[in-house]
């Protein structure tokens, strides 16, 4: 079982399309350790104990539940408001700073960077971000 700084330590510097293996994921999922960063130029990952893909281009917001990533449903009813609130904002920031990607977020968390050597050398893609489920509960 890996801690977050183990696992940002691990992801740092690697390469945009292979910043996290399966058995990585697994280790993650199974260390109750989640890992978000961007990919392509609309989407964002969540990786580990959360698994989920959300289109962020453009950058935004995704909301984030103990049991995963928040969808709001079509009727923004108040129960789904109040869900909401009580889930904890990533904020999604898309070729706003050094970064293509990077994340903000109140909550404890350890930044990796990826790369990307196409077409310019080690250009700064991502500023990802590793944190523990357990954060989610507060």
């Amino acid at each position: 079982m890996k801690t977050i700084e183990e696992f940002a330590e691990l992801l740092n510097g690697r390469e945009y399309k292979k910043e996290i293996t399966e058995e990585e994921v697994a280790e993650a999922a199974a260390s109750g350790v989640v890992i978000i960063y961007g990919k392509s130029d609309d989407t964002t990952v969540i990786h580990g104990a959360i698994e989920g893909e959300c289109p962020t281009a453009n950058g935004g917001d995704i909301y984030l539940t103990e049991d995963g990533l928040f969808e709001d449903c079509p009727c923004h009813c108040i129960h789904s408001q109040r869900a909401k609130a009580a889930a904890k904002a990533v904020h999604v920031n898309w070729c706003k700073g050094p970064f293509v990607w990077s994340y903000v977020t109140e909550l404890p968390h350890v930044h990796f960077e990826i790369i990307d050597n196409q077409p310019a050398e080690n250009l700064k893609f991502c500023q990802g971000i590793v944190f523990d489920q357990k954060v989610l509960l507060d």
